[in-house]
């Protein structure tokens, strides 16, 4: 190897050295911090955008993480939620599955769960930013409900550490 070359060489892994070492590493609070992106029609779905940061990268769940605390009859079991909520008389109330589209307290209130993936990123740095896009398969706003025009959804995530997010929500959605 000619003694430029070995120089040329030597310089380049010295540069890349002191630039990596120059790399700021992102930190973020452990607990799961969100932001609503965009809200977005698809044909008869839905697919709702939110960014996140997490400081210890403990977004979402493995297929076989079904004991408790994320046995299927617990809360923690899905770790993404969409909550629906509708306009009646000016005031927002949580959309409910009444047969005959009244809105009563005692009526079940319209939850979409989703359960995200195990997304924790391999080596040291666990710190996690990103984007997730949740679908919401038809009909994305209550089909009973058909009374109002004005919906829009809360949302928030779960992490292993049963950390729960800030709650954002959607812009106005009308249909």
């Amino acid at each position: 190897m000619k003694l430029t070359t070995k120089i040329a060489v030597v310089i380049g892994i010295t540069q890349l050295f002191l630039f990596s070492s120059c790399l700021k590493v992102e930190t973020y609070p452990v607990e799961p911090s969100i932001n609503f992106q965009s809200f977005e029609v698809k044909g008869d779905s839905a697919i709702v955008t939110i960014s996140f940061t997490d400081g210890d990268g403990d977004i979402g769940l493995s297929d076989g993480d079904t004991l408790p605390p994320y046995d299927p009859s617990s809360f923690f079991y899905f770790n993404a939620y969409l909550e629906y909520y509708e306009m009646m008389d000016g005031i927002w109330v949580k959309g409910t599955a009444d047969p005959n589209g009244n809105n009563f307290p005692t009526a079940d209130t319209i939850v979409f769960k989703n359960r995200l993936p195990n997304i924790t990123p391999i080596g040291q740095n666990k710190a996690l930013k990103g984007e997730i896009k949740l679908i919401l398969e038809p009909n994305y706003y209550n089909p009973i409900s058909h009374h109002n025009d004005s919906i829009k959804y809360k949302i928030f995530i779960i992490d292993r550490a049963l950390h729960i997010s800030n709650t954002v929500e959607t812009e106005v959605i009308t249909h």
